[in-house]
């Protein structure tokens, strides 16, 4: 006779153990978005912000960082023909001012003749 009230604990122990288990795998995690700014600014406001999304470094496998400045700093910038270089740290001249500006030939060492 003690065999039954063995099996029946043996049976009751079993179904407990897995609802730990089941409770974990259960629960999920929300994600929340940061909160944006109150008031949204014109793009075109000069002392708006943008953020240049990370650009492609050519030395590492790495992205560099964001980069955020001002509408204003980052028009004055361009019309130097400058821009913040893919490290985020420097500044380098600018692809798109070469390309519409051009490059006067100093010789034949640029390809000039």
């Amino acid at each position: 006779m003690l065999r039954r009230p063995t099996l029946l604990w043996g049976a009751v122990c079993l179904l407990l153990l897995p609802s730990p288990a089941l409770a974990q795998l259960s629960s999920s995690v929300t994600a929340t978005l940061p909160s944006l700014a109150p008031q949204d600014k014109d793009p075109h406001d000069p002392d708006a912000s943008y953020c240049r999304p990370p650009q492609h470094q050519s030395d590492t496998r790495l992205s560099g960082p964001r980069v955020c400045r001002t509408n204003r700093e980052w028009d004055a910038l361009h019309a130097q023909g400058l821009d913040i270089s893919a490290d985020g740290k420097s500044t380098v001249a600018s692809e798109k001012y070469r390309t519409t500006h051009g490059r006067a030939c100093t010789g034949s060492q640029d390809g000039c003749y």
